[in-house]
C-alpha cells in the first residue's frame, strides 16, 4: 500500500493528568536505608550517617575535628519495589532527587562556584553520576565500594550522570533497565550510590552537592516513578496498531521527529505528548487514518529539552514511547 504522509504543527494545550490507561505510581526512599558514608582523610576512617535531613556528594574542607579537610562523602537511596497492578507493565522509570545546595572552589581563579571545580587534569568531565548497586537492609562502611567497577555488589557502575548544575531543583535519571532486571530477579528493593568520579583534589576547599531525603522536606523527598501502561492484547481481527512497526525517528530529537507505524484498518487515531511529571503538554495528531502504512512528521521547537512520552491511541490500542528532545 502507498505510504501516507500527513506533516503538522506541534500544538501546546493546557496541561491536565494522565487519562486512565496510564499509572504513574510514586514511591519514596526508604529513611531508615537512606544514608551517606563519610571518608575522613585526617582520621583515615570511615563514618555511616543515615539519620541526616541531606545526602552529600563530593569533598568538604574545614577545620579540625569538624568538618574534617578533605573528606569526601558518597550517598546511598533505596526504595521498596511495589506491586505492578495486573495487566499494567512498565514503559519507564526515573529516580526523582531535590538538589537544594551546590558549591565549589576554582584553584585557578581563586574564586568560589555554584557547582563542584576539580582542580585536576580533566576535571570538568568528572560528574556526579549514579550506580546501581545492592547493599542489604543495612547501611554500613562496607558499602563504600559498592558501586565501583569489579565490586561484586555493583549491578551498574555509572548508570548515568544525576546532576551537572549548580541550580537549585529537582533532578531526574532514567533506571528503567535497573528496575526491570530488579523485578526479574525478584528483588524486594532497589539501591543506588551517588558519587563524583574523584575522591578529593586536596584542595582545601569544599565542592559538593547535596540532595534532601525523606526525614527532611516533603516537596524533596527522594521519589521513585513507574509509569505504567495497560497491556493490550489484540486478536487478528481486532483494529489497532501492528506493534512490531511503530517507531519515532530521531530519537533523540533536536527539532523535527517523524512516526512512523502501520494500522490494521481505518480509524480514528491520536498522538500526545506527556512530560515527565505526567502532564499532558501536546497533540501531535487527532483524526481518521487510513488503513496500512503510515507518516506523521512534527516539530519540537515549542519544547524545552527533556524526557517526553509520546502516547498513540486507537479505539482498541494504546502504546506509549518514550522521546528525548535535545536543542
Amino acid at each position: 500500500m502507498k505510504l501516507k504522509f500527513i506533516i503538522i504543527t506541534f500544538f501546546i494545550l493546557h496541561f491536565s493528568f494522565l487519562i486512565s490507561d496510564t499509572i504513574i505510581d510514586s514511591v519514596y526512599s526508604d529513611p531508615v536505608l537512606d544514608g551517606y558514608i563519610k571518608f575522613s582523610q585526617n582520621a583515615q576512617d570511615y563514618s555511616v550517617n543515615n539519620w541526616m535531613y541531606s545526602m552529600s556528594a563530593g569533598d568538604s574542607h574545614g577545620p579540625i575535628p569538624f568538618p574534617d579537610p578533605n573528606s569526601y562523602f558518597r550517598s546511598y537511596i533505596s526504595y521498596y519495589l511495589p506491586d505492578i497492578p495486573i495487566g499494567f507493565h512498565i514503559d519507564s522509570v526515573y529516580v526523582r532527587l531535590y538538589q537544594y545546595q551546590s558549591g565549589g572552589y576554582d584553584a585557578s581563579t581563586g574564586t568560589y562556584t555554584d557547582f563542584p571545580v576539580w582542580d585536576v587534569a580533566g576535571g570538568d568531565t568528572i560528574k556526579c553520576i549514579m550506580s546501581h548497586i545492592d547493599y542489604g537492609n543495612e547501611l554500613d562502611v562496607g558499602d563504600w565500594e559498592k558501586g565501583d567497577l569489579g565490586n561484586p555488589y555493583t549491578y551498574k557502575n555509572n548508570i548515568g550522570t544525576i546532576t551537572e548544575s549548580g541550580e537549585e531543583g529537582y533532578r531526574y535519571i532514567d533506571v528503567t533497565d535497573c528496575i526491570l532486571s530488579d523485578y526479574q530477579q525478584e528483588r524486594t528493593l532497589t539501591q543506588y550510590r551517588i558519587s563524583f568520579q574523584i575522591y578529593t583534589d586536596w584542595d582545601d576547599h569544599p565542592d559538593n552537592v547535596a540532595f534532601t531525603t525523606s526525614e527532611y522536606y516533603d516537596i524533596g523527598k527522594p521519589q521513585l516513578k513507574l509509569y505504567l501502561s495497560e497491556i493490550v492484547s489484540l486478536e487478528d481481527n481486532e483494529i489497532g496498531f501492528d506493534h512490531s512497526q511503530i517507531h519515532v525517528y530521531p530519537n533523540p530529537i533536536t527539532e523535527k521527529g517523524k512516526i512512523s507505524f502501520s494500522l490494521n484498518q481505518s480509524e480514528h487515531l491520536q498522538f500526545d505528548i506527556y512530560n515527565i511529571k505526567g502532564q499532558l503538554v501536546g497533540t501531535v495528531w487527532s483524526g481518521n487514518i487510513e488503513r496500512g502504512e503510515n507518516e506523521i512528521l512534527f516539530d519540537t521547537k515549542k519544547l524545552s529539552n527533556g524526557i517526553y512520552f509520546l502516547k498513540a491511541k486507537t479505539n482498541n490500542c494504546v502504546l506509549t514511547k518514550k522521546i528525548i528532545i535535545i536543542k
